[in-house]
């Protein structure tokens, strides 16, 4: 995370993204150790349910949902102080009356759909938001300011589009402030945005990938590793040359080999395009090959 803040403009802040279990790594013990820096404003995740594991494990930190929260899962979040994207007509008023019920003020993120056409309001919809914000009392954002106001790119590898998108965006920053709500926290860059168009970076960047790994395509160099994966050796089998393994018959193999067997597969997130290229895999050490990928076991020649 520091090196993130030292490669992107001055005064950006981090909003760390840890939906899907930070990415398999384990969402609250990320949270736990990203939430002393400074630099971090806040958290992100998919769903509520999501947001409310976190609160559970301690987090006290910003959490912004960034999908469509449900109706029935209202109550529950504005009782964690989770913040909402709102990003489709009637959302307002839905909020307003569960925040209303529960005697608090509830917390949004407006969404601006620049392109990627999953949820937000484009600039032209916006008149039917603000109709709702009028009648909204509970939403922090009345009369006053958005807690913050986001879009996302919907291809990082076209300067062009991104442009335009960013273009898009801008005029709907223009039509809230022209009825007088301040768009707040401001982010549209995610990790790829972040390391390719730092002019997008605005206050604050959404970081997933790039806590835990480079830019796969063109690497930078100043991500470390933070991360590794292990799992254990469940057997070791010699196998004949000819003799197929794996599903289908993945694999023929070419010459008498050892075979291991290692509890970790597909259904853990290990990629099965990893057999293909007969990625390396270290055993005591020494680089070996995966051969074939099977839902929770893989093989691996340890010849």
């Amino acid at each position: 995370a520091e090196s993130i803040v030292r490669a992107i403009p001055a005064g950006t802040k981090l909003l760390p993204v840890l939906k899907c279990d930070a990415y398999g790594l384990g969402a609250a013990e990320v949270a736990r150790v990203l939430e002393p820096l400074e630099a971090v404003v806040g958290f992100t995740v998919a769903h509520v349910s999501e947001g409310l594991a976190l609160r559970n494990a301690g987090i006290t930190k910003d959490i912004l949902v960034m999908s469509s929260a449900l109706p029935w899962q209202l109550s529950a979040a504005v009782d964690a102080n989770l913040t909402l994207t709102c990003g489709r007509a009637g959302f307002a008023s839905e909020l307003q009356a569960a925040a209303k019920a529960a005697g608090k003020t509830a917390a949004i993120h407006i969404k601006i759909d620049t392109g990627l056409h999953r949820i937000g309001f484009a600039p032209e919809e916006l008149g039917g938001l603000l109709e709702e914000l009028k009648n909204a009392p509970s939403l922090r954002v009345t009369g006053t300011r958005s807690d913050g106001t986001f879009s996302h790119f919907s291809d990082t590898s076209d300067a062009a589009l991104c442009a335009r998108e960013y273009a898009v965006y801008l005029r709907a920053l223009d039509a809230l402030r022209a009825a007088g709500i301040e768009p707040g926290l401001r982010h549209v860059a995610c990790s790829a945005a972040s390391e390719q168009y730092p002019e997008y970076c605005l206050d604050a960047v959404r970081v997933g990938r790039r806590l835990f790994m480079d830019a796969p395509t063109a690497p930078r160099g100043d991500i470390l590793e933070v991360s590794t994966w292990r799992s254990f050796v469940t057997m070791v089998h010699p196998r004949r040359a000819g003799e197929q393994i794996g599903y289908g018959g993945a694999v023929t193999l070419a010459h008498d080999a050892l075979i291991a067997t290692v509890g970790v597969g597909y259904g853990d997130g290990l990629n099965p395009a990893l057999a293909s290229a007969k990625a390396p895999v270290l055993i005591g050490g020494k680089r070996c090959t995966l051969l074939a990928c099977c839902m929770d076991q893989c093989l691996i020649d340890v010849t």
